[in-house]
């Protein structure tokens, strides 16, 4: 295990990640958000093809579909592909980008909660600390304090892709045995054909070819791209060390956005940066403590 070497890999695909929201904001104030979720699956598309010409998860033990894993594709592509993002790139037209950046931290908590009630997994107090804490940083974001009613639009829309994305977690958790770049293959294609045309149908067009661009360049950086360093980081060190510093992720679009946006930094926001990296340290304490144990058990067995 090359702890020094996997952390930049780590730190790298969670920074490219969290700046999809930003970047985000700042195309779709041009862009039908359909149309810009699916350019966005597009552009991934693209990047993890590359890495599978590279042959980057190359040594991961990985099995082939088979026809009874298609429930679970369709609802990967479905949930995961179409509805979360169609939903977040909504939300972040309408909130502000500090906002969307953190609240994509939600994804990690709606994961877990869905385990658990779902399919009966275990989620220990440091998840439902961090759960307390994404649900406090909620609500200073939406503005129910200060009662701005039309500010818990965007909000509540990237909360609802949270969840959707959460689904879509424990869904491909069921093929988890599957190559993590083929998954991806298939649900950014058939995901961004579906949205671009989508919009393209309704609309009665495609966008302009620059905001085409933009969003196939951010979609290959920061889901493409960091999804092909996180494998790469996965390789090196595991899963559980990858996952904590891939969690810095939201607390740098968030950093980004107040540089991109010149907002107003308030208190309510500089709460809402504390409560997000205390989730955050939370999540990652848990993993770190599941490997170990993990690792510990192997050593007796």
């Amino acid at each position: 295990m090359n702890v020094r070497r996997g952390i930049p890999l780590a730190l790298g695909a969670g920074v490219l990640f969290g700046l999809s929201a930003p970047l985000s904001k700042l195309i779709v104030a041009g862009m039908d958000p359909i149309a810009l979720a699916g350019v966005l699956y597009l552009g991934a598309f693209a990047a993890v093809s590359v890495g599978r010409l590279l042959g980057v998860t190359r040594g991961l033990q990985s099995e082939p579909l088979r026809r009874s894993d298609m429930p679970y594709v369709i609802a990967m592509i479905t949930i995961g592909g179409i509805m979360a993002p169609v939903l977040l790139m909504f939300g972040v037209r309408a909130a502000s980008g500090f906002t969307a950046s953190l609240l994509l931290n939600l994804e990690g908590v709606t994961t877990a909660l869905i385990a658990w009630m779902f399919f009966k997994e275990r989620v220990s107090g440091a998840v439902w600390g961090a759960v307390a804490l994404m649900t406090m940083t909620g609500v200073l974001l939406t503005g129910v304090t200060t009662g701005g009613r039309s500010s818990m639009i965007g909000p509540l829309l990237i909360m609802g892709a949270a969840i959707g994305w959460g689904v879509d977690n424990n869904v491909s958790a069921r093929l988890s045995r599957c190559d993590p770049l083929i998954l991806v293959s298939i649900k950014g294609l058939a995901a961004g054909l579906f949205s671009l045309g989508l919009s393209w149908a309704t609309r009665g067009g495609l966008p302009a070819p620059t905001n085409l661009l933009a969003g196939l360049g951010v979609g290959c950086i920061s889901y493409g791209v960091s999804l092909v360093l996180f494998i790469l980081s996965l390789k090196v060190m595991g899963a559980a060390r990858t996952g904590a510093f891939f969690a810095v992720g939201p607390l740098a679009g968030a950093l980004l956005s107040l540089v991109i946006f010149r907002s107003p930094f308030t208190w309510s926001m500089a709460v809402a940066l504390v409560l997000t990296a205390a989730s955050i340290a939370l999540v990652a304490s848990e993993g770190l403590r599941t490997d170990g144990r993990q690792r510990a058990d192997q050593l007796t067995d």
